[in-house]
């Protein structure tokens, strides 16, 4: 067992190996000094592969007061030492919010910011409390922090909090966070106050249109319906993949058999327009969900389209539809088909439509 003396002179070797070997002895031998000599020497080391050995081994140290003596480390103008902190403490659950209150009211607005970081790391809803209480922050950057890393948790009791912050909110990046976030976990009341906020979607622009389609893709109604399809003709190619999952979210939350046949129609617009073969797969397998005899002639085809994922969108369309008519169409294409991916969706489409015949 090397002695305190032999430690220490580890540590000052102008060999990295011998100074880290000297890191990890101090942690397995447990000396009563360790825990201060390592933070010291943390903080003087020069070499980033024993600074990284002593942040991997300061965690294994069962002291009661390891992150009362790191915590002080976040005012530390080293980014790296900052960072370490916050990745150290936020493994000790069970210890470290008792720590972390008056720093949540520090002064000092990037150590706040470090202390909502770590409650974030923590992982866990209980923190909500205490991450709401950030949303009245004086920096506006915290605030918006707050906002992303609750909507993050997916704690839907601050659906109300996030709520207020959006009617208050001036600035735009946090009116696009609030958005985000009450995708996630917004509340019965979400909906009426983004409507409130933003009375004419017309009107929105850039940014703050993708995240308010964010929102209307989980959240929203069939009121919205009829300002996403125009943005199918104003905006389908800028926006085309935000215009399929807001569709897809209203019309899947509806649980319709049947669309509106001006609907179908502009949607089979939006696919033969000059979106990528991507959002035309995307979508024609979602039009086979519904029953319109409208959809059939189309997804038929399509089915032959030169582009591949065209074609995988029209026959996967086929299977999820669920008509008896297209067995005899899908066989026949499995016949000229030489490409695996084509036999291999044709294969279980044909396999769909016999489940039910």
């Amino acid at each position: 067992m090397p002695d305190y003396d032999e430690l220490l002179q580890g540590l000052q070797s102008d060999d990295e190996r011998d100074r880290a070997f000297a890191v990890e002895d101090i942690v397995y031998e447990g000396i009563p000094e360790g825990l201060d000599l390592l933070i010291h020497h943390l903080v003087q080391e020069k070499s980033r592969f024993v600074r990284e050995v002593i942040v991997n081994n300061l965690p294994q140290m069962e002291r009661p007061d390891l992150v009362a003596k790191l915590l002080p480390l976040l005012r530390s103008d080293d980014a790296f030492i900052r960072n370490s902190v916050i990745d150290i403490v936020s493994q000790k659950r069970d210890e470290v919010v008792a720590y972390l209150e008056p720093l949540m009211e520090d002064a000092d607005k990037d150590v706040r910011k470090f202390a909502l970081d770590i409650l974030f790391q923590l992982k866990t809803t209980e923190v909500t409390p205490y991450m709401i209480n950030f949303l009245h922050d004086s920096d506006i950057n915290i605030i918006i922090t707050a906002v992303e890393y609750i909507g993050q948790l997916e704690d839907k009791t601050a659906g109300d909090a996030i709520n207020q912050v959006l009617l208050e909110a001036q600035n735009l990046l946090l009116r696009c966070t609030c958005l985000e976030s009450l995708a996630k976990i917004g509340n019965a009341q979400s909906p009426e106050i983004v409507a409130r906020m933003f009375p004419d979607p017309d009107s929105i622009k850039g940014l703050e249109l993708f995240s308010y389609l964010k929102f209307v893709a989980k959240q929203g109604d069939a009121s919205t319906l009829p300002f996403v399809l125009s943005l199918m003709k104003s905006k389908g190619r800028l926006l085309a993949k935000e215009i399929i999952n807001t569709l897809e979210g209203i019309l899947e939350r509806g649980a319709q058999a049947n669309l509106a046949e001006e609907m179908v129609g502009e949607i089979l617009t939006f696919i033969g327009s000059d979106i990528n073969a991507i959002n035309k797969y995307e979508l024609l397998g979602f039009l086979g969900q519904f029953h319109n005899s409208a959809i059939f002639e189309p997804l038929v085809q399509y089915t032959r389209d030169p582009d591949k994922l065209v074609a995988l969108g029209a026959i996967e369309g086929l299977g999820l539809m669920g008509r008896i008519e297209a067995l005899p169409i899908l066989k026949d294409l499995q016949q000229s088909a030489e490409d695996e991916d084509m036999l291999d969706a044709i294969q279980k489409s044909l396999q769909q439509l016999e489940q039910i015949r």
